[in-house]
Protein backbone atom coordinates (compact mmCIF):
# COMPACT_ATOMS: atom_id res chain seq x y z
CA UNK A 1 0.00 0.00 0.00
CA UNK A 2 1.09 3.62 -0.16
CA UNK A 3 0.32 6.96 1.37
CA UNK A 4 -3.35 7.31 0.45
CA UNK A 5 -5.74 4.44 0.87
CA UNK A 6 -9.52 4.69 0.81
CA UNK A 7 -11.29 3.96 4.06
CA UNK A 8 -13.10 0.64 4.09
CA UNK A 9 -15.15 -1.21 6.66
CA UNK A 10 -13.75 -4.45 8.04
CA UNK A 11 -15.47 -7.42 9.58
CA UNK A 12 -13.05 -9.68 11.36
CA UNK A 13 -14.01 -13.27 10.75
CA UNK A 14 -14.74 -15.63 13.57
CA UNK A 15 -12.16 -17.83 11.91
CA UNK A 16 -9.56 -15.82 13.83
CA UNK A 17 -10.15 -18.18 16.72
CA UNK A 18 -8.50 -21.28 15.33
CA UNK A 19 -5.92 -23.61 16.78
CA UNK A 20 -2.41 -23.79 15.46
CA UNK A 21 -3.13 -26.80 13.28
CA UNK A 22 -3.37 -27.29 9.55
CA UNK A 23 -7.13 -27.87 9.50
CA UNK A 24 -10.07 -25.92 10.89
CA UNK A 25 -11.93 -29.11 11.79
CA UNK A 26 -10.44 -32.17 13.43
CA UNK A 27 -10.13 -35.26 11.29
CA UNK A 28 -10.66 -38.68 12.95
CA UNK A 29 -6.89 -38.95 13.40
CA UNK A 30 -6.65 -35.48 14.94
CA UNK A 31 -9.65 -36.24 17.14
CA UNK A 32 -7.72 -39.23 18.43
CA UNK A 33 -4.92 -36.87 19.37
CA UNK A 34 -7.41 -34.89 21.43
CA UNK A 35 -8.41 -38.05 23.28
CA UNK A 36 -4.79 -38.90 23.99
CA UNK A 37 -4.29 -35.47 25.54
CA UNK A 38 -6.86 -36.25 28.18
CA UNK A 39 -4.60 -39.04 29.34
CA UNK A 40 -1.67 -36.66 29.84
CA UNK A 41 -4.00 -34.18 31.51
CA UNK A 42 -2.68 -31.24 29.49
CA UNK A 43 -4.91 -28.72 27.76
CA UNK A 44 -2.21 -27.86 25.22
CA UNK A 45 0.34 -30.29 23.78
CA UNK A 46 3.37 -29.05 21.84
CA UNK A 47 4.80 -31.75 19.61
CA UNK A 48 8.57 -31.32 19.48
CA UNK A 49 9.08 -33.59 16.49
CA UNK A 50 6.28 -32.20 14.30
CA UNK A 51 8.09 -29.39 12.51
CA UNK A 52 6.44 -26.87 10.22
CA UNK A 53 7.98 -23.77 8.57
CA UNK A 54 11.23 -22.03 9.43
CA UNK A 55 10.83 -18.57 10.96
CA UNK A 56 12.97 -16.13 8.97
CA UNK A 57 12.12 -13.12 11.11
CA UNK A 58 9.81 -10.20 11.83
CA UNK A 59 10.05 -6.68 10.48
CA UNK A 60 8.54 -3.42 9.32
CA UNK A 61 8.50 -1.31 6.21
CA UNK A 62 9.35 2.40 6.12
CA UNK A 63 9.23 2.75 2.33
CA UNK A 64 7.13 5.84 1.55
CA UNK A 65 7.28 7.00 5.17
CA UNK A 66 11.04 7.19 5.50
CA UNK A 67 10.98 10.98 5.07
CA UNK A 68 8.90 11.63 8.19
CA UNK A 69 10.88 9.31 10.44
CA UNK A 70 14.10 10.83 9.09
CA UNK A 71 12.88 14.32 10.06
CA UNK A 72 11.63 13.38 13.54
CA UNK A 73 13.66 14.84 16.42
CA UNK A 74 13.31 11.62 18.40
CA UNK A 75 14.13 9.32 15.52
CA UNK A 76 16.86 7.57 17.52
CA UNK A 77 14.36 6.63 20.24
CA UNK A 78 11.90 5.37 17.63
CA UNK A 79 14.55 3.30 15.88
CA UNK A 80 15.52 1.81 19.23
CA UNK A 81 11.87 0.94 19.88
CA UNK A 82 11.75 -1.01 16.62
CA UNK A 83 15.19 -2.62 16.49
CA UNK A 84 16.84 -2.34 19.91
CA UNK A 85 17.19 -5.00 22.60
CA UNK A 86 14.69 -3.11 24.74
CA UNK A 87 12.33 -2.83 21.77
CA UNK A 88 10.93 -5.19 19.16
CA UNK A 89 14.34 -6.61 18.14
CA UNK A 90 13.21 -6.70 14.50
CA UNK A 91 15.39 -8.54 11.99
CA UNK A 92 13.79 -7.38 8.70
CA UNK A 93 13.53 -3.86 7.28
CA UNK A 94 11.63 -3.22 4.04
CA UNK A 95 12.34 -0.24 1.83
CA UNK A 96 11.40 0.95 -1.63
CA UNK A 97 13.24 0.96 -4.95
CA UNK A 98 12.20 4.49 -5.86
CA UNK A 99 11.58 5.43 -9.51
CA UNK A 100 13.32 8.78 -9.04
CA UNK A 101 16.89 7.59 -8.55
CA UNK A 102 19.69 9.01 -10.65
CA UNK A 103 20.77 5.89 -12.51
CA UNK A 104 24.45 6.84 -12.46
CA UNK A 105 24.81 7.39 -8.71
CA UNK A 106 21.50 6.22 -7.23
CA UNK A 107 21.83 9.40 -5.17
CA UNK A 108 24.27 7.82 -2.75
CA UNK A 109 26.33 11.02 -2.91
CA UNK A 110 23.64 13.13 -1.25
CA UNK A 111 24.20 14.43 2.29
CA UNK A 112 22.18 12.35 4.76
CA UNK A 113 23.75 13.89 7.88
CA UNK A 114 21.95 17.23 7.93
CA UNK A 115 21.45 18.58 11.48
CA UNK A 116 17.86 18.13 12.66
CA UNK A 117 17.43 21.90 13.02
CA UNK A 118 18.05 22.38 9.28
CA UNK A 119 15.01 24.13 7.68
CA UNK A 120 14.76 21.24 5.22
CA UNK A 121 13.21 19.07 7.92
CA UNK A 122 10.38 21.53 8.55
CA UNK A 123 8.95 21.00 5.06
CA UNK A 124 5.64 19.14 4.83
CA UNK A 125 6.80 16.55 2.33
CA UNK A 126 3.30 15.30 1.53
CA UNK A 127 2.21 18.38 -0.40
CA UNK A 128 2.11 18.95 -4.16
CA UNK A 129 4.36 22.01 -3.86
CA UNK A 130 7.22 19.98 -2.40
CA UNK A 131 7.37 16.83 -4.54
CA UNK A 132 11.05 17.36 -5.37
CA UNK A 133 11.93 17.81 -1.70
CA UNK A 134 9.82 14.79 -0.84
CA UNK A 135 11.81 12.61 -3.26
CA UNK A 136 15.08 13.82 -1.73
CA UNK A 137 13.80 13.23 1.80
CA UNK A 138 12.56 9.75 0.92
CA UNK A 139 15.86 8.67 -0.65
CA UNK A 140 18.00 10.21 2.07
CA UNK A 141 15.69 9.10 4.86
CA UNK A 142 15.65 5.54 3.66
CA UNK A 143 19.45 5.48 3.36
CA UNK A 144 19.81 6.91 6.88
CA UNK A 145 17.33 4.41 8.35
CA UNK A 146 18.92 1.45 6.57
CA UNK A 147 22.41 2.42 7.70
CA UNK A 148 21.34 2.83 11.30
CA UNK A 149 19.45 -0.48 11.28
CA UNK A 150 22.44 -2.31 9.82
CA UNK A 151 25.29 -0.60 11.65
CA UNK A 152 23.79 -0.07 15.10
CA UNK A 153 21.35 -2.97 15.39
CA UNK A 154 22.82 -5.58 13.08
CA UNK A 155 19.68 -5.97 10.94
CA UNK A 156 20.80 -8.33 8.19
CA UNK A 157 17.63 -8.73 6.13
CA UNK A 158 17.32 -5.49 4.17
CA UNK A 159 14.61 -6.05 1.59
CA UNK A 160 13.23 -3.73 -1.07
CA UNK A 161 10.06 -3.65 -3.16
CA UNK A 162 9.38 -1.70 -6.34
CA UNK A 163 6.13 0.21 -6.63
CA UNK A 164 7.00 1.51 -10.12
CA UNK A 165 9.84 1.46 -12.61
CA UNK A 166 11.07 4.87 -13.86
CA UNK A 167 8.41 6.60 -15.94
CA UNK A 168 10.28 6.34 -19.23
CA UNK A 169 10.19 2.53 -18.96
CA UNK A 170 6.40 2.42 -18.56
CA UNK A 171 3.66 1.94 -21.14
CA UNK A 172 1.98 5.21 -20.11
CA UNK A 173 5.11 7.29 -19.39
CA UNK A 174 4.04 7.70 -15.76
CA UNK A 175 5.08 6.26 -12.41
CA UNK A 176 1.37 5.79 -11.66
CA UNK A 177 -0.57 2.88 -13.16
CA UNK A 178 0.48 1.53 -16.57
CA UNK A 179 2.80 -1.43 -17.06
CA UNK A 180 6.45 -2.05 -17.84
CA UNK A 181 7.08 -1.82 -21.58
CA UNK A 182 8.37 -5.09 -23.04
CA UNK A 183 11.17 -3.19 -24.73
CA UNK A 184 12.45 -2.14 -21.29
CA UNK A 185 12.43 -5.51 -19.52
CA UNK A 186 16.19 -5.83 -19.59
CA UNK A 187 16.72 -2.15 -18.81
CA UNK A 188 14.58 -2.55 -15.70
CA UNK A 189 16.50 -5.67 -14.64
CA UNK A 190 19.71 -3.65 -15.06
CA UNK A 191 18.16 -0.84 -12.99
CA UNK A 192 17.42 -3.21 -10.11
CA UNK A 193 20.90 -4.69 -10.32
CA UNK A 194 22.43 -1.20 -10.26
CA UNK A 195 20.32 -0.41 -7.20
CA UNK A 196 21.80 -3.47 -5.49
CA UNK A 197 25.26 -2.30 -6.56
CA UNK A 198 24.76 1.13 -4.99
CA UNK A 199 23.40 -0.14 -1.70
CA UNK A 200 26.06 -2.84 -1.43
CA UNK A 201 28.82 -0.26 -1.97
CA UNK A 202 27.23 1.77 0.83
CA UNK A 203 27.65 -1.22 3.16
CA UNK A 204 24.03 -2.32 2.80
CA UNK A 205 23.87 -5.63 0.91
CA UNK A 206 20.38 -6.35 -0.39
CA UNK A 207 18.96 -9.53 1.12
CA UNK A 208 15.96 -9.64 -1.22
CA UNK A 209 14.33 -7.48 -3.87
CA UNK A 210 10.83 -7.45 -5.33
CA UNK A 211 10.27 -6.07 -8.84
CA UNK A 212 6.53 -5.71 -8.34
CA UNK A 213 4.64 -4.46 -5.30
CA UNK A 214 0.91 -5.28 -5.55
CA UNK A 215 0.98 -6.18 -9.27
CA UNK A 216 -2.84 -6.34 -9.53
CA UNK A 217 -3.43 -2.86 -8.14
CA UNK A 218 -3.41 0.21 -10.42
CA UNK A 219 -3.00 2.74 -7.61
CA UNK A 220 -2.99 6.52 -7.99
CA UNK A 221 0.45 6.69 -6.39
CA UNK A 222 3.56 4.84 -7.64
CA UNK A 223 2.25 1.59 -9.13
CA UNK A 224 2.73 -0.78 -12.04
CA UNK A 225 0.50 -3.57 -13.32
CA UNK A 226 1.94 -7.01 -14.05
CA UNK A 227 -1.05 -8.88 -15.52
CA UNK A 228 -1.22 -11.69 -16.11
CA UNK A 229 1.75 -12.63 -13.96
CA UNK A 230 2.28 -15.79 -15.98
CA UNK A 231 3.22 -13.85 -19.12
CA UNK A 232 4.72 -10.72 -17.58
CA UNK A 233 6.31 -11.04 -14.14
CA UNK A 234 7.18 -14.74 -14.45
CA UNK A 235 9.08 -14.36 -17.75
CA UNK A 236 10.69 -11.13 -16.52
CA UNK A 237 12.19 -12.96 -13.54
CA UNK A 238 13.17 -16.06 -15.53
CA UNK A 239 14.62 -14.29 -18.57
CA UNK A 240 15.82 -10.91 -17.28
CA UNK A 241 16.10 -10.28 -13.55
CA UNK A 242 17.12 -13.77 -12.45
CA UNK A 243 20.02 -14.12 -14.91
CA UNK A 244 21.16 -10.55 -14.23
CA UNK A 245 21.30 -10.97 -10.46
CA UNK A 246 22.90 -14.40 -10.86
CA UNK A 247 25.82 -12.54 -12.46
CA UNK A 248 25.98 -9.50 -10.18
CA UNK A 249 24.34 -10.43 -6.84
CA UNK A 250 23.83 -14.20 -6.73
CA UNK A 251 22.93 -14.22 -3.02
CA UNK A 252 20.15 -11.64 -3.39
CA UNK A 253 16.75 -13.31 -3.30
CA UNK A 254 13.86 -12.35 -5.58
CA UNK A 255 10.47 -11.77 -3.97
CA UNK A 256 7.43 -12.37 -6.15
CA UNK A 257 3.71 -12.22 -5.48
CA UNK A 258 3.09 -9.33 -3.07
CA UNK A 259 -0.49 -8.85 -4.23
CA UNK A 260 -2.59 -6.69 -1.92
CA UNK A 261 -4.76 -9.63 -0.84
CA UNK A 262 -3.42 -12.92 0.48
CA UNK A 263 -5.93 -15.07 -1.39
CA UNK A 264 -8.71 -14.79 -3.97
CA UNK A 265 -12.17 -13.45 -3.16
CA UNK A 266 -15.18 -14.45 -5.28
CA UNK A 267 -13.17 -14.19 -8.47
CA UNK A 268 -12.77 -10.42 -8.24
CA UNK A 269 -9.17 -10.51 -7.08
CA UNK A 270 -6.66 -13.23 -7.87
CA UNK A 271 -4.71 -12.70 -4.68
CA UNK A 272 -1.13 -13.67 -3.95
CA UNK A 273 -1.70 -17.41 -3.50
CA UNK A 274 -3.14 -17.99 -6.99
CA UNK A 275 -0.79 -15.44 -8.56
CA UNK A 276 2.21 -17.31 -7.16
CA UNK A 277 0.70 -20.69 -8.10
CA UNK A 278 0.14 -19.70 -11.73
CA UNK A 279 3.63 -18.25 -12.13
CA UNK A 280 5.19 -21.40 -10.71
CA UNK A 281 3.06 -23.61 -12.97
CA UNK A 282 4.01 -21.85 -16.21
CA UNK A 283 7.51 -20.59 -15.36
CA UNK A 284 9.17 -23.63 -13.85
CA UNK A 285 12.70 -22.26 -14.33
CA UNK A 286 12.01 -19.59 -11.70
CA UNK A 287 13.19 -22.08 -9.07
CA UNK A 288 16.66 -21.89 -10.64
CA UNK A 289 16.98 -18.65 -8.71
CA UNK A 290 16.69 -17.93 -4.97
CA UNK A 291 13.06 -16.82 -4.65
CA UNK A 292 10.60 -15.96 -1.89
CA UNK A 293 6.84 -16.22 -2.47
CA UNK A 294 5.04 -13.38 -0.74
CA UNK A 295 1.65 -11.83 -0.19
CA UNK A 296 -0.02 -8.93 1.60
CA UNK A 297 -2.82 -9.15 4.12
CA UNK A 298 -5.38 -6.46 3.18
CA UNK A 299 -9.13 -6.71 2.88
CA UNK A 300 -10.60 -6.76 -0.62
CA UNK A 301 -11.60 -3.22 -1.67
CA UNK A 302 -14.54 -4.41 -3.79
CA UNK A 303 -16.20 -7.01 -1.59
CA UNK A 304 -14.88 -5.57 1.70
CA UNK A 305 -14.13 -9.14 2.75
CA UNK A 306 -11.11 -10.44 4.61
CA UNK A 307 -9.41 -13.02 2.37
CA UNK A 308 -8.82 -16.54 3.60
CA UNK A 309 -5.56 -17.08 5.46
CA UNK A 310 -4.25 -20.33 4.01
CA UNK A 311 -0.98 -21.91 2.85
CA UNK A 312 0.66 -21.31 -0.51
CA UNK A 313 0.55 -25.00 -1.37
CA UNK A 314 2.41 -24.72 -4.67
CA UNK A 315 5.28 -22.73 -3.20
CA UNK A 316 5.53 -25.05 -0.20
CA UNK A 317 5.67 -28.11 -2.46
CA UNK A 318 8.77 -26.64 -4.10
CA UNK A 319 10.44 -25.69 -0.83
CA UNK A 320 10.02 -21.95 -1.44
CA UNK A 321 9.74 -19.77 1.69
CA UNK A 322 6.45 -17.90 2.04
CA UNK A 323 6.45 -14.43 3.63
CA UNK A 324 3.78 -11.93 4.62
CA UNK A 325 5.55 -8.77 3.46
CA UNK A 326 2.87 -6.20 4.25
CA UNK A 327 -0.13 -5.99 6.53
CA UNK A 328 -2.17 -3.31 8.30
CA UNK A 329 -5.72 -2.03 8.13
CA UNK A 330 -6.21 1.42 6.52
CA UNK A 331 -9.93 1.23 7.21
CA UNK A 332 -9.65 0.77 10.97
CA UNK A 333 -9.96 3.97 12.98
CA UNK A 334 -6.94 4.84 15.08
CA UNK A 335 -6.75 2.69 18.17
CA UNK A 336 -3.63 2.42 20.31
CA UNK A 337 -5.27 0.16 22.91
CA UNK A 338 -5.16 -3.56 23.63
CA UNK A 339 -8.38 -3.99 21.64
CA UNK A 340 -6.41 -3.34 18.46
CA UNK A 341 -3.45 -5.26 19.90
CA UNK A 342 -5.52 -8.41 20.37
CA UNK A 343 -7.02 -8.16 16.90
CA UNK A 344 -3.55 -8.15 15.39
CA UNK A 345 -2.12 -10.76 17.75
CA UNK A 346 -4.80 -13.16 16.46
CA UNK A 347 -3.94 -12.32 12.87
CA UNK A 348 -0.21 -12.83 13.47
CA UNK A 349 -1.05 -16.21 14.98
CA UNK A 350 -3.20 -17.17 12.00
CA UNK A 351 -0.60 -16.22 9.39
CA UNK A 352 2.04 -18.21 11.26
CA UNK A 353 -0.15 -21.24 11.96
CA UNK A 354 -2.69 -21.36 9.12
CA UNK A 355 -0.67 -19.84 6.27
CA UNK A 356 2.73 -21.16 7.43
CA UNK A 357 4.29 -17.74 6.90
CA UNK A 358 8.02 -17.69 7.58
CA UNK A 359 8.15 -13.93 8.12
CA UNK A 360 5.74 -11.16 9.06
CA UNK A 361 6.52 -7.60 7.97
CA UNK A 362 4.17 -4.89 9.24
CA UNK A 363 3.37 -2.10 6.77
CA UNK A 364 4.64 1.02 8.52
CA UNK A 365 6.89 0.93 11.54
CA UNK A 366 6.51 4.66 12.25
CA UNK A 367 3.71 6.54 10.49
CA UNK A 368 2.57 10.20 10.72
CA UNK A 369 -1.12 9.36 10.63
CA UNK A 370 -3.37 9.48 13.65
CA UNK A 371 -6.47 8.38 11.74
CA UNK A 372 -5.82 4.70 11.03
CA UNK A 373 -4.01 1.71 12.50
CA UNK A 374 -1.44 1.47 9.70
CA UNK A 375 1.51 2.29 11.94
CA UNK A 376 2.95 0.43 14.90
CA UNK A 377 4.21 3.77 16.16
CA UNK A 378 2.32 7.01 15.52
CA UNK A 379 4.71 9.92 14.98
CA UNK A 380 3.42 13.47 15.21
CA UNK A 381 4.15 15.95 12.45
CA UNK A 382 5.34 18.34 15.15
CA UNK A 383 8.51 16.22 14.92
CA UNK A 384 8.65 15.76 18.71
CA UNK A 385 5.83 13.54 19.94
CA UNK A 386 5.09 9.90 19.20
CA UNK A 387 2.95 7.09 20.61
CA UNK A 388 3.82 3.39 20.84
CA UNK A 389 0.64 1.38 20.32
CA UNK A 390 -0.43 -1.89 21.92
CA UNK A 391 -0.33 -3.61 18.52
CA UNK A 392 3.36 -2.68 18.50
CA UNK A 393 3.83 -4.25 21.91
CA UNK A 394 1.99 -7.50 21.09
CA UNK A 395 4.06 -7.73 17.90
CA UNK A 396 7.01 -7.81 20.28
CA UNK A 397 5.59 -10.91 21.95
CA UNK A 398 6.40 -12.64 18.66
CA UNK A 399 9.47 -10.74 17.39
CA UNK A 400 11.34 -10.58 20.73
CA UNK A 401 10.89 -14.20 21.79
CA UNK A 402 10.83 -16.30 18.62
CA UNK A 403 14.47 -16.55 17.46
CA UNK A 404 15.27 -16.24 13.76
CA UNK A 405 15.78 -19.76 12.44
CA UNK A 406 13.20 -21.32 14.76
CA UNK A 407 10.96 -24.10 13.53
CA UNK A 408 7.28 -23.84 14.25
CA UNK A 409 6.06 -27.00 15.96
CA UNK A 410 2.52 -28.33 16.14
CA UNK A 411 0.37 -27.12 19.04
CA UNK A 412 -2.78 -29.14 19.67
CA UNK A 413 -5.66 -27.97 21.84
CA UNK A 414 -9.38 -27.28 21.76
CA UNK A 415 -9.69 -24.04 19.79
CA UNK A 416 -13.35 -23.70 20.77
CA UNK A 417 -12.23 -22.54 24.21
CA UNK A 418 -11.18 -19.20 22.72
CA UNK A 419 -7.49 -18.98 23.55
CA UNK A 420 -4.79 -19.46 20.90
CA UNK A 421 -1.38 -21.11 21.36
CA UNK A 422 1.58 -21.60 19.04
CA UNK A 423 4.97 -23.22 19.58
CA UNK A 424 8.47 -22.77 18.15
CA UNK A 425 11.75 -24.55 18.80
CA UNK A 426 15.33 -23.42 18.42
CA UNK A 427 18.16 -25.78 19.39
CA UNK A 428 17.30 -26.84 22.97
CA UNK A 429 14.96 -23.95 23.69
CA UNK A 430 11.36 -23.37 22.77
CA UNK A 431 8.87 -20.51 22.74
CA UNK A 432 5.15 -20.65 23.34
CA UNK A 433 2.96 -17.67 22.47
CA UNK A 434 -0.46 -17.76 24.14
CA UNK A 435 -3.29 -15.31 23.36
CA UNK A 436 -6.28 -14.83 25.67
CA UNK A 437 -8.72 -12.38 24.06
CA UNK A 438 -11.42 -12.89 26.71
CA UNK A 439 -12.26 -10.54 29.55
CA UNK A 440 -11.48 -13.22 32.13
CA UNK A 441 -8.31 -14.91 33.31
CA UNK A 442 -7.70 -18.36 31.81
CA UNK A 443 -5.64 -21.13 33.42
CA UNK A 444 -4.35 -23.88 31.13
CA UNK A 445 -1.93 -26.77 31.36
CA UNK A 446 0.80 -27.31 28.79
CA UNK A 447 2.94 -30.34 28.01
CA UNK A 448 5.67 -31.10 25.52
CA UNK A 449 5.71 -34.40 23.62
CA UNK A 450 8.93 -35.73 22.12
CA UNK A 451 11.39 -33.99 24.44
CA UNK A 452 12.16 -33.79 28.16
CA UNK A 453 11.47 -30.35 29.62
CA UNK A 454 13.98 -28.73 31.94
CA UNK A 455 13.31 -26.08 34.59
CA UNK A 456 10.61 -23.41 34.74
CA UNK A 457 9.04 -21.50 31.90
CA UNK A 458 9.85 -17.79 31.88
CA UNK A 459 6.85 -15.78 30.75
CA UNK A 460 6.48 -12.25 29.40
CA UNK A 461 3.02 -10.71 29.45
CA UNK A 462 1.47 -7.85 27.51
CA UNK A 463 -2.03 -6.70 28.45
CA UNK A 464 -3.96 -3.48 28.98
CA UNK A 465 -1.43 -2.15 31.51
CA UNK A 466 1.76 -4.20 31.01
CA UNK A 467 4.40 -4.62 28.30
CA UNK A 468 6.60 -7.76 28.24
CA UNK A 469 6.45 -7.96 32.04
CA UNK A 470 8.25 -11.01 33.40
CA UNK A 471 6.15 -13.75 35.01
CA UNK A 472 6.97 -17.35 35.90
CA UNK A 473 4.97 -20.50 35.30
CA UNK A 474 5.16 -23.39 37.76
CA UNK A 475 5.47 -26.96 36.63
CA UNK A 476 4.85 -30.27 38.28
CA UNK A 477 7.05 -33.33 38.58
CA UNK A 478 5.43 -34.92 35.55
CA UNK A 479 6.52 -32.04 33.30
CA UNK A 480 3.11 -30.44 32.86
CA UNK A 481 3.14 -26.66 33.21
CA UNK A 482 0.31 -24.56 34.57
CA UNK A 483 -0.03 -21.28 32.68
CA UNK A 484 -2.11 -18.38 33.92
CA UNK A 485 -3.20 -16.16 31.04
CA UNK A 486 -4.47 -12.77 32.26
CA UNK A 487 -7.58 -11.27 30.70
CA UNK A 488 -6.98 -9.59 27.31
CA UNK A 489 -3.36 -10.65 27.15
CA UNK A 490 -0.59 -12.10 25.03
CA UNK A 491 2.03 -14.09 26.94
CA UNK A 492 5.29 -15.46 25.53
CA UNK A 493 6.93 -18.33 27.43
CA UNK A 494 10.54 -19.43 27.02
CA UNK A 495 11.63 -22.90 28.09
CA UNK A 496 14.41 -25.43 27.54
CA UNK A 497 14.67 -29.16 26.98
CA UNK A 498 17.30 -31.62 28.18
Amino acid sequence: MKKMISMLAVTVSAACLLSCTDATELSPVEQGAVNSRSVSGADVVLQWNTEEQTIDGFGVAQAGWSDYLYAHRKRDEIMDTMFGQNGLRLSILRGEVFPHYDEATFNMDENIDLPLDDPFFDIDFNTDAHRTEEAVAQRNGQLWIMKKAKQQYGVDKLIFSTWSAPAYMKSNGSTSKGSLSRSHYQAFADYLSAFCDAYTKAGLPVYAISPANEPEYAAEWNSCLWLPGTTTLGPFIVNNLGPKLAQTHPETKIIFGENAQWSAILGFVMGSKNYVRDILNLNTRITNFPVIAAGHGYIDPVTKKDPAIEPFDKAESKGIPVWLTEISDPSESYDATMTSGLKWAKKFHRFLCEANAGAIVWWAGALPDGWTTEGLINIDKNRVDYEVTKRCEVFGNFSRYIPVGSKRISAQYNSELGYMVSGYKYDKSYTTVAINPSDSEVVISLALEGAQVSGVLQGYVTDDTRKWEAVEAAWSADGVYTLTLPARSVVSYIGTVQ
